[in-house]
C-alpha cells in the first residue's frame, strides 16, 4: 500500500505540474507549488477513495480522474469564474 500511494503522489505531483504549466488567467493566483501539492493531495485521495470504493484495479484511474477534477474546479472556484478576456 505504500509504494501505490507513493505512486500516486508522483503521479498527482506531475499532473500538477502539467497544470502549472499552462498560463489561465484563473491559475495565475495559484503560483508556486501551490498546483502541484493540490494534485498530489487529491490523487492520493482518490487513490484511497478508489480503493475503498471499486477495488485495487480501478483505483488509479479513479485517482487520476479525481485530480484532473479538482486541477480544473479549485482555480476556478478561486477566480470566481470571472476571467479575462
Amino acid at each position: 500500500m505504500l509504494h501505490l500511494s507513493l505512486f500516486w503522489l508522483l503521479i498527482g505531483a506531475l499532473v500538477g505540474l502539467l497544470a502549472s504549466a499552462l498560463r489561465t488567467p484563473c491559475s495565475q493566483r495559484l503560483r508556486g507549488g501551490k498546483l502541484i501539492a493540490i494534485g498530489a493531495i487529491s490523487t492520493l485521495a482518490g487513490g484511497w477513495l478508489g480503493i475503498r470504493t471499486l477495488g485495487f484495479f480501478f483505483a488509479t484511474g479513479i485517482a487520476l480522474w479525481i485530480a484532473l477534477l479538482m486541477l480544473v474546479m479549485i482555480p476556478l472556484a478561486t477566480c470566481g469564474g470571472k476571467q479575462k478576456r
